[in-house]
Order: C-alpha cells, then structure tokens, then sequence
C-alpha cells in the first residue's frame, strides 16, 4: 500500500492570530503537514536550516528586525515560498524574488489551496527533472475514435472533457475538440487507467489538473475555460487537489 507523501510545511509570521489561520488551512488539506511555526525570521531561519524536509513556508513579509523578502535572499536553502501579506505594495518586489505565490490578507481557503498547488507543482517538476531519463514517466496515449477517425491523443494535452447527450466532447490543447461516442463515466475510466491527472469536479465535467490555473468558490479555471463545480464534488475535489 502506497504511503501518501505530505509536504512539510513552515508557518512564519508574528501575528498569532495570522499563525492560526494559516495553521488551520493546512490541517484541512491532507497533502501537508505542520513541521512547526515561527514569530520572526531568526528562528525561521534556523528551523529552516537545521530541518531539511520543510518543503514549503508561509511567510509574512512584514515583520520586525528582518523582513520576509529579506529573509529569503538570506536563506543558503530555499523551500518553496509562500508570502503572506496585508500590504499589496510588496507583491511586485515578492514575485522578483520568485517565490510560488503571493497571499494578500485576508485571504480565503480556496485562494489558499491555489497558493499550495502552485507551490507544490514546483516541487513535483523538480523532483521529475532529478530523476534520470529511464526513471521518467513516459507520456499516455489514449486512442479516441471521432467522426469516424482514429486520433493518437496524449493524454498531457486533454484540458476537460465533458458529458453531452450521447458522448463525451474532449476539449485539447490547440483548440482542438473530440467527439468519441462513449460515456463521460466511461471515458473517466480510461484516463484515470492511464494518467493520474484527471479530476471529476462535476456530474458533466472531467478536468486536467496539469492545466489548472486557478480555483474559485464554485469554479476552476482550465485555461481560458470556466468550469463548475457541482456541489456534491467540492469538498473531494479541494481534498484530491493536494494528492497528486
């Protein structure tokens, strides 16, 4: 049985009530977990060097002594960096520095999970570019029959598909649409055979998360395309998002 692997995560920030809200965010996805939280960016910085498996910290810029952008041109390891801010005049000196994401307080818990899938995106590409080129995982190809054809689809180019009356549209990169005449249920479990990447977030709606740019209260955007999220799904969907 596979172990689910959770990412460490810093809270540092020295409002105590800002610390709980970030805390209690992360113990409602399963991916992460708290490794500890820090006041200031002296005892960020020794948490940080002296535990090498915190992967990602939530970090407020504002703070006494040593600001957060300070602190992370200081750090000789750079986990993946989440700043955490009330004040919006940093955030063009914050993405110059390349941190994965910029928090503007107060922020809800579906612009957190944003933040987190962003963060934890960059962990998963460089943990792929570590590996050597036969531990890689090649690319799935899924053969789709429509209008009469055959089509060689990888499956890294599907954005969504969707349930129609008698057969699922297949939506891909480069404007391109299929028309297989099978069952969105169906479909689902031939991609889910081939690519972890797919997500149901809807009874009509299947989605990429390769592609996924951001999430809304009742809404994800796939590209340049808005798609619901039915009721039912939500609360898996916000879960499954931080397992891949």
């Amino acid at each position: 049985m596979n172990t689910l692997k959770k990412y460490r995560c810093l809270v540092v920030d020295d409002e105590p009530i800002a610390r709980k809200i970030v805390k209690n965010y992360i113990a409602q996805l399963p991916k992460l977990e708290l490794a500890g939280e820090c006041k200031n960016a002296f005892e960020a910085i020794d948490q940080i060097n002296s535990d090498e498996t915190i992967e990602i910290v939530f970090l407020d810029i504002n703070m006494p002594n040593i600001s957060g952008t300070a602190m992370v041109k200081i750090l000789s390891r750079q986990p993946q960096i989440i700043f955490t801010t009330a004040y919006s005049e940093f955030a063009l000196e914050s993405y110059d520095i390349n941190v994965a994401d910029y928090l503007l307080k107060p922020f809800l818990f579906e612009r957190f999970t944003k933040a987190v899938f962003k963060a934890t995106e960059r962990l998963r590409a460089a943990a792929l570019l570590s590996l050597s080129p036969t531990e890689q995982k090649p690319e799935s190809v899924l053969y789709v029959k429509s209008n009469g054809e055959k089509y060689a689809v990888q499956t890294q180019d599907i954005l969504y598909c969707e349930a129609m009356k008698n057969y699922t549209k297949v939506v891909a990169t480069n404007n391109k649409t299929y028309s297989p005449l099978i069952a969105l249920s169906k479909f689902e479990q031939e991609l889910t055979a081939l690519s972890s990447d797919f997500l149901r977030i809807h009874r009509s709606f299947i989605i990429s998360k390769k592609h996924l740019v951001s999430v809304g209260s009742n809404y994800v955007m796939i590209g340049t395309n808005r798609i619901p999220i039915g009721d039912q799904y939500k609360e898996e969907f916000l879960s499954q998002l931080m397992l891949r």
